[in-house]
């Protein structure tokens, strides 16, 4: 039976400890497949367009909200809230056309604001409701944390105070 020296055994313990990382860490990655088509994408900006529209200030799609919106639903949702989320998406064009009897491309921001209202009051279904509040709710946090919004109208500083180096010692 030979001795081991502490270096070997350090040198053993350090590539057990992280061969243990890397196999949970590999084992934690799980790919989600989470696009939207082209038709839910234009979907979902007419609907972030009526929530927060363009006026004198940019609105929600000029200052690039879906871009966040789909990144918090990919990378901070479960699945089955993906998924319900898509089939929303998926379903609003027709919806609207039933109760409008035109397209969502072609409506009026009117028509969209009430259209909007109806979702928000459950008229289409309990699942509808909720991905219009989750949709809501993501739209006005990705917009009001963009850079424009903070620094035009928030007055955000990114580290707020100044330094004057020409400033005397004693007064």
């Amino acid at each position: 039976m030979s001795q081991i020296t502490r270096r070997e055994w350090v040198k053993g313990m350090a590539l057990a400890t992280l061969g243990t990382v890397a196999f949970y860490d590999a084992k934690s990655i799980s790919p989600t497949h989470f696009n939207f088509t082209l038709a839910e994408d234009q979907t979902l900006e007419l609907i972030m367009g009526a929530i927060i529209p363009e006026s004198s200030i940019p609105g929600a799609i000029s200052l690039g909200v879906p871009v966040f919106v789909k990144t918090m639903m990919k990378d901070c949702y479960e699945a089955k809230a993906q998924q319900s989320f898509k089939n929303v998406m998926g379903e609003i064009p027709k919806l609207f056309l039933n109760e409008n009897k035109k397209e969502i491309s072609i409506a009026t921001e009117s028509e969209k604001e009430q259209f909007i209202f109806s979702l928000e009051k459950g008229k289409h279904g309990a699942e509808a409701q909720k991905t219009l509040a989750t949709l809501k709710g993501l739209t006005i946090q990705g917009y009001m944390s963009t850079e424009y919004i903070m620094v035009k109208h928030l007055n955000y500083q990114m580290a707020p105070g100044f330094f004057n180096g020409c400033a005397p010692i004693k007064k």
